[in-house]
């Protein structure tokens, strides 16, 4: 499970923030301020850490500095400075990604995920399922030389229930991760996603491959390894 820390001294930010992470599988510890992350880093692994720049007491540019000599943790500042200075100085203080306020909670998970990537090389970028091999950075799910030849809001779905390792993810979890504006969506395009998901890994191969949760969402029904 990725790890992530928040870092953001806005109660209802930070905690609107973690609620749509867990819902999409992470796990997420939260601290109001530099000093209070401290601790959390020294005892806890994290993958990744969303920073907010205007913080109380120690300020995000000088925390980010700091967390450089963190080695593989991934950093993504999340803030309401727009401005291309503060993003320049950010990325050349070694942020790994900056993206402003208000953000896209999907489109956070996805950064982070990404992120997980490149930082940690041992998160693998390669999964079995069954007998299909998923290359999450190619974006291919392949059985031998037959191509499941999966659509973008497909292979979002499926990658999404691959990061959950077999836990349940509601739809509209699911919904989140295709769709950019999901209350203008309509829940019943997840499962129409997910029929088509099936038809194309399950046809032919014995497998199993995804569980529908009746009343609460979907999960892998196979387990996703490491490649």
């Amino acid at each position: 499970m990725i790890s992530v820390a928040i870092v953001e001294d806005e109660d209802f930010t930070r905690r609107a923030i973690s609620l749509a992470l867990r819902d999409q599988g992470f796990e997420v510890h939260e601290a109001a301020d530099a000093h209070a992350c401290k601790p959390l880093l020294n005892t806890r692994r994290i993958d990744v850490l969303l920073l907010d720049l205007g913080l109380p007491g120690l300020q995000g540019m000088d925390f980010a500095a700091e967390l450089r000599e963190r080695g593989k943790m991934g950093l993504i500042v999340v803030t309401r400075q727009s401005a291309p200075a503060a993003r320049i100085q950010a990325l050349d203080l070694g942020a790994d990604d900056y993206l402003v306020k208000p953000v896209h909670f999907g489109e956070l998970a996805a950064r982070i995920r990404s992120v997980v990537r490149r930082c940690r090389p041992d998160a693998g970028r390669w999964k079995t399922i069954g007998s299909w091999t998923v290359d999450l950075d190619a974006r291919t799910a392949t059985n031998g030389a037959r191509n499941a030849d999966l659509t973008r809001g497909e292979f979002d779905i499926l990658a999404r229930l691959i990061e959950a390792e077999g836990r349940i993810v509601s739809r509209e979890d699911l919904l989140r991760t295709v769709s950019r504006k999901p209350l203008d969506s309509d829940l019943r395009s997840v499962d129409a996603l997910m029929s088509r998901i099936r038809r194309k890994l399950d046809a032919g191969t014995g497998d199993d491959l995804i569980v529908t949760a009746p009343g609460f969402g979907y999960r892998l029904g196979v387990p996703a390894r490491a490649r």
